[in-house]
């Protein structure tokens, strides 16, 4: 949402092959006569909202340069991006020795490959990249959805700055006089009129479009609206979710054209492996800069990498790189699930966690 360079730490699991072995290509199977057949490239996709630019803490310019050079991603979903902000991560990859492309997107998000981009397009709220990796073709999307209508707020007593005229609207971002709203067929209409599913059903249309041409797809942003697969009747008296069960309609209409939650792939259990990655400590920041409901647990898991099956690519992994800690009820705390964090030991630039998400991808042209 809005608002030293060192060596790579882990905080819990270990990562796995997927992660360590980013970027190299596995052996090509030969035919008797020795003949090269297809290869194989082990490709990891970064959600990465970069709170406007790494703007927001001291040194945190350098900080997202520190964590696509530590962490190598081939692609980068960049969210709260810009042109200059594009232009000065790029520029700042080029003085570690890294070379990105970027998908020329005028406004945020954007795309940046270690693969050639040759084709970009933009949407409301989305961009699309067209990535060639080895001759097999990805259509990757890049999202930063509407930030207003945050209902999730609702059940934990704080308004989610829905405008006027629609119900809620009086009380803006600030904490509800009466106490939580946990209406969910309001919630539902006033998360609707948000429209993050329209707009995101209109990029699902272009998805099946590329798929026709042959082309895998892959989506990813900052949706700024929480999955579906999290608000169940497990976590209905967790989080402050204050009893609700909410069937989030963004990440659903994904799934129902077909896409898969990278993250919840690995880890399905929403109670032992949250995922949460938003809001994120962060210790160039004060709380006060982190939260936007202080009185709460407003933890939620925002940031997504989704993928639509295909004989050609595989997942392997998906984890969350940021800092383990986050903020509750306006405190810093550690974590309190099982998932694996990436964890960084420079400056961290933003209130979010990322989200890197490893597969296996079939390529056209074998490497010898």
């Amino acid at each position: 949402m809005v608002r030293r360079r060192e060596l790579l730490g882990m905080v819990g699991a270990t990562v796995g092959v997927g992660v360590l072995g980013a970027g190299a290509a596995e052996a090509a199977p030969r035919d008797a006569k020795g003949r090269g057949g297809p290869s194989h490239r082990l490709l990891t996709f970064l959600q990465f909202n970069i709170w406007l630019g790494g703007s927001q803490v001291p040194d945190g310019r350098a900080g997202i340069a520190d964590t696509i050079a530590a962490v190598k991603p081939d692609v980068v979903m960049l969210s709260e991006s810009s042109p200059e902000r594009v232009a000065n991560t790029l520029a700042d990859l080029a003085d570690r020795g890294l070379t990105y492309y970027d998908n020329a997107n005028p406004t945020d998000p954007a795309v940046i490959s270690r693969y050639p981009i040759i084709e970009h397009q933009s949407f409301p709220y989305w961009s699309k990249a067209v990535i060639d990796v080895d001759g097999t073709e990805i259509a990757a999307y890049s999202g930063h959805l509407e930030y207003r209508y945050y209902v999730n707020y609702l059940p934990r007593g704080y308004g989610g700055g829905t405008p006027a005229p629609l119900e809620t609207s009086e009380y803006g971002w600030d904490e509800i006089p009466t106490g939580p709203i946990t209406d969910v067929d309001l919630i539902m209409r006033l998360n609707e009129a948000s429209g993050r599913t329209a707009v995101t059903k209109t990029v699902l249309a272009d998805a099946a479009q590329e798929r026709r041409k042959g082309r895998l797809t892959l989506l990813a942003g900052d949706f700024n609206e929480p999955s579906h697969r999290d608000w169940t009747r497990r976590t209905r008296n967790l989080f402050d979710h204050n009893g609700t069960v909410v069937e989030w309609s963004t990440t659903k209409a994904i799934e129902d054209a077909g896409f898969r939650d990278s993250y919840r792939e690995i880890h399905p259990d929403p109670v032992r492996a949250p995922g949460f990655t938003w809001p994120s400590d962060n210790p160039g920041a004060d709380t006060g800069q982190l939260t936007w409901a202080p009185k709460a647990d407003e933890r939620d898991r925002i940031d997504f990498v989704f993928y639509h099956p295909d004989r050609r690519i595989h997942l392997l992994d998906s984890v969350i790189v940021g800092p383990s800690t986050t903020i509750v009820r306006n405190e810093r705390v550690a974590e309190s699930g099982r998932e694996k964090f990436w964890e960084p030991k420079w400056t961290w630039p933003t209130d979010h966690k990322a989200v890197l998400s490893t597969f296996r991808v079939s390529t056209d042209r074998p490497r010898h």
